[in-house]
């Protein structure tokens, strides 16, 4: 062997000992400028404001297992508002349960930040989920994803104030107007099948082309009963979604798809039940005539990529007002549009109607219009985009477009901080 041979082998196996010892960097370079620094400008949180609402409900209104808001049904919901330097507030909304952590000193962790930092932000609400903090402070980790759904809303509410635009314009706007369907059909103490077809026959004549109807509460032949009767009142042409709310078992979910699909349904939504839900999935599809839906009880993109790696869902229905927020929301909508999943999510227009118009993948709005049944959407604004032939109409107000009423802010609200 020659000597220029000899040194390229040399030269190969000194490069390739390199590269094999050679690992990733764990964090960015020393002098890449980081969150806080002067590059991030000059704009601060001065204040966090919660408050808790808390209202009754007249009845209760089933689900296939447990009635919404519980066995003694109260609707609740918390607000968020951030204030800032700049003397713009911006205002946020989620569950009830996220009012719990700011008691407990959550909103020490905005103050002082730049609320236009909105990643930085949500990354520091979320490394308290792995952190000495959580179990210092007694949060959960349920609690913690609660939380920053309202704040993280009411960061983009800011952002779109500042810039003076709507969030789904700031989002990079697909459309204006937004499908929407409306939640009905729940199983009501006292109510039989005529109650249950003049509710839907009322949905119609409110202009609503597509309707969601609770099963899996009766036996499979009697819900088979309960959607027939409501197609053959509502026609052809309106839209029929059927919410399981986990309560079959794989065949019973089998045999029921089997006898339902005949009556033209879009999707069967949560059919199983949950200690399996996700697997199952996957075998329930191949015997399964009617699109699935499922994903509102994710709580981040974590669990909800590996429910959509079954390949088993047609519709994602994260719900970014009750976890995590409209963050987590866009990173999952674009995992989803890359393996074909229509979103399609749980609940609130207030917030995913700006996001479904932020996307080519976004498919319908879920929404209620039955004020014993969702009492804030009817009396929590004074402003709100409106919802009229069954499409949710968005306009130029900056932010999320929302304005709270005071007097029902006074009625139901307990300030938290």
């Amino acid at each position: 062997m020659d000597n220029l041979s000899r040194r390229s082998l040399v030269g190969a196996a000194v490069l390739g000992a390199s590269l094999a010892n050679r690992k990733a960097p764990a964090s960015p370079p020393a002098w890449a400028p980081g969150p806080g620094s002067a590059e991030a400008g000059k704009c601060r949180i001065t204040g966090v404001e919660v408050t808790h609402l808390s209202k009754p409900l007249k009845e209760r209104f089933w689900m296939s297992l447990t009635p919404i808001g519980g066995y003694q049904p109260t609707a609740s919901r918390t607000i968020v508002r951030i204030r800032t330097s700049a003397g713009i507030t911006g205002e946020g909304e989620g569950g009830g349960g996220a009012a719990a952590l700011f008691r407990s000193g959550f909103a020490e962790l905005l103050i002082g930040e730049d609320p236009f930092m909105v990643e930085h932000l949500w990354q520091k609400m979320f490394r308290t989920t792995v952190s000495r903090l959580k179990a210092e402070r007694g949060w959960s980790t349920a609690n913690i994803l609660a939380a920053m759904a309202p704040v993280d809303a009411a960061l983009w509410d800011f952002i779109g104030k500042s810039a003076r635009l709507p969030v789904y314009k700031l989002f990079g706007a697909y459309k204006d107007r937004v499908p929407c369907y409306v939640t009905g059909g729940y199983y009501r103490e006292g109510k039989g099948l005529r109650d249950l077809v003049t509710e839907c026959e009322g949905y119609v004549k409110q202009g609503f082309r597509a309707i969601k109807l609770k099963v899996g509460g009766a036996p499979v032949e009697e819900d088979v009963e309960r959607v027939r009767a409501v197609r053959q009142a509502v026609g052809p042409n309106i839209d029929l979604m059927l919410d399981v709310n986990q309560a079959w078992d794989l065949h019973t979910a089998i045999r029921a798809s089997h006898q339902m699909a005949p009556l033209a349904i879009t999707w069967l939504e949560e059919p199983l039940r949950w200690y399996d839900d996700v697997s199952f999935l996957a075998r329930l599809k191949k015997d399964c005539p009617i699109p699935l839906a499922s994903g509102e009880h994710e709580e981040t993109r974590y669990g909800a990529r590996r429910l959509m790696e079954t390949g088993a869902i047609d519709f994602l229905q994260f719900d970014c007002h009750a976890r995590t927020g409209m963050s987590e929301w866009r990173r999952l909508a674009g995992m989803a549009s890359a393996l074909d999943i229509w979103m399609a999510p749980h609940h609130e227009p207030v917030v995913h109607g700006h996001l479904l118009a932020s996307i080519p993948n976004g498919y319908i709005l879920e929404s209620f219009a039955n004020p014993d049944r969702d009492p804030f959407w009817f009396e929590l604004y004074s402003r709100r985009p409106e919802i009229k032939d069954s499409v949710l109409v968005l306009g130029d107000e900056p932010g999320l477009g929302v304005e709270l009423d005071a007097a029902a802010l006074k009625k139901y609200g307990t300030k938290v901080l």
